[in-house]
Order: structure tokens, then sequence, then C-alpha cells
């Protein structure tokens, strides 16, 4: 049986909470530079000894901030791709929610400022990569890896992403947003690139 969580325990949750949901708009509005534990701790209203309780730097308090926007992403990847079999729906519902999760407004932000602090900040770029990036590849590999081997599945893995986050890319760069027709055509041709290359029946194990 399950222990309750104790009142003690819930309030230091929220207040843990409340101190990343402050430092994700500060990192958002004014980047990983300018932010400091101190501005977080004033808007925050209390003691620095509360800020620091809960985060021992700037760096863990950016990994919490990760953690919360890689667990919302991955929410929504879970639901179409964990013990998922490969099948041509299945992909397709796959290509549409990656792309979809990856044009929603906190992940440009997040990936705008790995991308534009990264080299001043290595550990920022390293922390992204490996909460998110890798985290996902690891699904994907898992999905086609029910129907061929494993070193083709990475392949084509590295394949979908690399096509989906340069669709994001190309669509970041545009002064205008592409319609949803748009989106779904280059799904329906993902989709038909990526299945020229993967049997009708399963790889023999």
């Amino acid at each position: 049986m399950t222990n309750p969580i104790g009142k003690r325990e819930l309030n230091k949750a929220r207040k843990r909470a409340e101190i990343v949901d402050i430092a994700t708009r500060s990192f958002f509005e004014h980047g990983y530079a300018a932010t400091s534990m101190s501005a977080i701790a004033e808007e925050l209203g209390g003691s620095k000894a509360t800020l620091w309780a809960h985060f021992a730097s700037k760096q863990d308090l950016f990994a919490a901030v990760i953690d919360l926007q890689v667990d919302s992403f991955s929410q929504d990847i879970d639901e179409v791709l964990t013990s998922q079999t490969y099948s041509v729906p299945a992909l397709r519902r796959a290509c549409a929610r990656f792309l979809e999760c990856l044009l929603r407004e906190n992940a440009i932000r997040l990936f705008r400022l790995v991308v534009s602090e990264g080299g001043r900040f290595p550990e920022i770029k390293e922390m992204f990569y490996s909460r998110g990036p890798v985290k996902l590849r690891k699904c994907v590999i898992e999905f086609f890896a029910t129907r061929v081997s494993e070193a083709r599945a990475t392949e084509l893995s590295r394949l979908m992403i690399a096509m989906i986050t340069g669709f994001r890319s190309d669509i970041l760069l545009r002064p205008s947003s592409p319609s949803m027709a748009e989106r779904e055509a280059f799904v329906d041709s993902l989709v038909e690139m990526i299945t020229r290359g993967i049997p009708d029946q399963p790889t023999p194990s």
C-alpha cells in the first residue's frame, strides 16, 4: 500500500513547481546568461535559502526546466510510440504528433535558447540533448525494431528525426507559417519515403 504524501512533502513539491515555473519564464524571456538565481529568488518572494534548498545551482534549475518540457513532450510521443508495433498508420500518427509537438511555443523557445547559447554554455546543450533527443531516438528505434533489425531501425529513426526537425527549422525561418495542408503533405511524403525501405512482414529474429 502506498503511503499518502504528507503535507510537508506536498508543500515542498508545490514550492519546487513554483520555482521551476518562474525559472521557465525567466530563461525563455531573458536567456540563460541573463537569468540569475538572485532574480528568481526575488520573484519567488522568499529568502534565497528557499531557492537554494531546492536547487544548488542555475545549471540544476535549468535541468529541471528541460525535464518539465521534455516530460510534456514525452507524454504525447509515448501515446503514439511506446508499446506500439510498427504499421503505416502508426508511423503517420507518430510523425504528425512529433511535428506538432516541435511546433509548440515552449518547444520552439527552448530550442532557440539552446541553439543561441549552447556555444557559450555547452553544458546546457549537453543537458538538453541527453534529456530530450536521446530519449526520443530510443523510443523511435524501439518502434521500428518491431518490424526491422535494430541496425535498420537506427537508420530509419535517424532519417525520420532529421527530416522532421529539418522541416521545423525551415518553418521557423519562414516569414509565414505553412498551412495545415502543407504540413500534412510533408508527413505523407516522409511516411512514403520511410516505408519504401521497410518489408511488408517483420524481419525474422
